[in-house]
């Protein structure tokens, strides 16, 4: 049992690792741009399936008072990839995919500041080491000041998706877990489709419909598969392992599947992605990756 948790907890961050390269790929030859990226995203989606057979078997979710959370949360999820996406475009995606270790640690401070959590010594010493390993991972070359291509969009992102787990956290003490599955998918849709409101947005999503090809939908499906995947390993993970701090800590080696990822492809696929992988910038993503994992284990253990 105990290894079952082990390797599931490994499997799930490869999964999600190759689901970001594939977004690289998508956005640089299969997308008109982020809004056709997030239009195909919402709607070319595995989930609606599930949804339907959970609507079948479970029935429709209950409303409430609370519905809008999971609707908003779905909304603001599907926007957040927008700046994903856009830091994809400009940035190398195994530094980027580094900097996602920022997630929990932002999320420890915003439920400590807005949900009244306190935060214990270690939960503060991790806090520091990690942001001490995002600083390495995020700063460029040596003699070059400034910081990463895509950071600042990044960084945008990951607060955003912070500030969406505090929210479902809050919205899972007032809705049931599958209610709140349904209707947070279906507020990604409706997201979608919201974008189609704006003019100039309708237009890239129409040329991109247009333009598609079996390809891009078979891309789109399979990605969306990646992640559902990853989903899938890391819930069982949770079930069988003996704390979900321990696999939190244990899917962060996404960030070192990234790199390995990145080195194997820039090599023997470089028409399809292209890193830097020169000696002092994989030292730095290592050695960065690494303080934040240390930092993750520190916050989480």
């Amino acid at each position: 049992m105990l290894e079952n948790w082990i390797f599931l907890s490994l499997l799930a961050p490869l999964f999600w690792a190759f689901s970001n390269f594939v977004d690289k790929y998508l956005l640089g030859r299969h997308t008109k741009g982020i809004y056709d990226f997030l239009f195909f995203s919402s709607v070319v989606s595995w989930s609606w399936i599930f949804i339907v057979g959970l609507v079948v078997f479970v029935g429709l979710p209950e409303l409430n008072e609370f519905t809008w959370i999971p609707i908003f949360t779905g909304i603001l999820l599907l926007y957040s990839y927008g700046f994903y996406a856009k830091a994809l475009e400009k940035g190398d995606t195994s530094a980027l995919v580094i900097l996602f270790k920022l997630i929990p640690v932002v999320t420890v401070v915003l439920a400590f500041v807005f949900l009244d959590q306190t935060l214990s010594a270690n939960e503060w010493l991790g806090f520091i080491v990690v942001f001490a390993g995002a600083m390495i991972v995020s700063l460029e070359k040596i003699g070059r000041k400034g910081f990463i291509k895509g950071f600042w969009l990044i960084l945008i992102a990951i607060l955003i998706w912070a500030v969406i787990t505090v929210v479902i956290d809050y919205g899972l003490q007032k809705i049931a877990f599958w209610d709140y599955f349904v209707l947070d998918v279906l507020g990604q849709g409706i997201g979608g489709l919201l974008l189609l409101l704006i003019p100039a947005i309708r237009r890239e999503i129409i040329t991109g419909v247009k333009a598609a090809t079996f390809k891009k939908y078979n891309l789109f499906m399979g990605n969306n598969l990646l992640d559902l995947f990853g989903q899938m390993s890391v819930k069982k993970a949770l079930a069988l392992g003996p704390s979900a701090g321990l696999v939190t800590v244990v899917t962060q080696v996404q960030s070192f599947y990234a790199i390995i990822i990145g080195i194997t492809l820039s090599i023997f696929l470089p028409r399809i992605i292209k890193e830097d992988i020169s000696a002092g910038t994989l030292a730095k993503k290592f050695i960065g990756a690494a303080i934040m994992f240390a930092g993750i284990y520190i916050l989480l253990t």
